[in-house]
């Protein structure tokens, strides 16, 4: 009979350190998420702000030229990497050259759409996010 006590204590105990462990190991509230990913991607966002005179640049050297509308599309497109690098950054995974690489790829295909109208523009967009690499890394850190 002492053996059947000691089994149940032993299972009590074990179930009750499970229930303790989950709770201290169970992932953030969805509030918490977001701010942390807001926080994140702000961090992000000032390590790879550029000035509008070097965001023009870029546009026109992946676009072909400076329109409002290219400029927005640029921006769009920077945020929407910048927003999953912070994503997956929060969810508690590493990020290195490669994935962020990745990374920017993804994104580009979501907006492929929207690039139809320039020749080569993905893939000149593409090149020209990843050259933010070091910039990134320095933020994640």
């Amino acid at each position: 009979m002492a053996k059947k006590g000691n089994i149940f204590l032993t299972g009590l105990f074990g179930t009750l350190i499970g229930a303790v462990g989950g709770l201290l190991l169970a992932p953030q509230s969805g509030k918490k998420t977001r701010e942390d990913i807001k926080k994140m991607l702000s961090k992000l966002n000032k390590e790879v702000e550029t000035g509008v005179k070097d965001t023009k640049e870029k546009v026109v050297e992946i676009f072909g030229n400076a329109s409002d509308e290219a400029v927005n599309k640029y921006k769009e497109i920077k945020s929407a990497v910048m927003k999953k690098v912070a994503e997956v950054k929060t969810a508690g995974k590493e990020i290195d050259k490669d994935k962020y690489s990745m990374i920017v790829e993804g994104v580009v295909i979501d907006f492929k759409d929207d690039l139809k109208a320039t020749k080569n523009g993905a893939v000149k967009l593409v090149a020209q996010l990843k050259k933010d690499w070091e910039k990134i890394k320095k933020a994640l850190v």
